[in-house]
């Protein structure tokens, strides 16, 4: 049987075909740059096997994938270009194509974490940018750390703690 795209992959193509139907799979980024650095036809891509909404949604993480390859960068020109034109067909349509978030889980003590450094910042009266700036970290790690999406490290938490003027205390439970 002729595996066309996937020929060193060890699934059929219906198997790839029900991954790549759902973007939470978790080998659906890495089917996804395998098919896109191997096709270059988007009506076939579409048609078969991603749909172009889920491909827009996806791209910055299939395009991150692809980089890790050093020869799929005309592919990911090209892939770019498909993705600029959709997104401006989809803006033209009124259709936001970004509107469906997918929330990850959050684990209770990050989230615990968070909400103190969040509220320490502000008694210091940083914003997120500032404290950012401070800590020599992007903004969004702040945010994501506020928010309990971000499992940092021990240093990373002692390099917060001394900016804010604060100390972590471990108690027996």
């Amino acid at each position: 049987m002729l595996k066309d795209w996937l020929w060193d992959k060890k699934i059929s193509i219906s198997k790839a075909r029900a991954i790549l139907r759902d973007p939470a799979h978790s080998h659906f980024i890495a089917l996804s740059s395998a098919l896109l650095s191997r096709k270059n036809n988007p009506n076939e891509v579409f048609s078969k096997y991603i749909k172009p909404d889920i491909f827009c949604r996806q791209w910055p993480g299939i395009k991150s994938r692809m980089r890790k390859d050093y020869w799929n960068s005309p592919r990911i020109e090209f892939w770019q270009a498909v993705y600029e034109k959709l997104l401006e067909k989809y803006r033209v349509k009124g259709r936001p194509i970004f509107t469906r978030v997918i929330k990850k889980d959050v684990n209770e003590f990050c989230a615990e974490v968070g909400k103190k450094v969040r509220s320490l910042r502000k008694q210091k009266g940083y914003t997120q940018k500032t404290f950012s700036e401070k800590l020599k970290v992007s903004q969004q790690m702040i945010s994501r750390i506020e928010s309990g999406g971000e499992n940092v490290s021990v240093l990373t938490l002692r390099k917060i703690l001394s900016e804010l003027g604060a100390t972590l205390s471990i108690k027996e439970a």
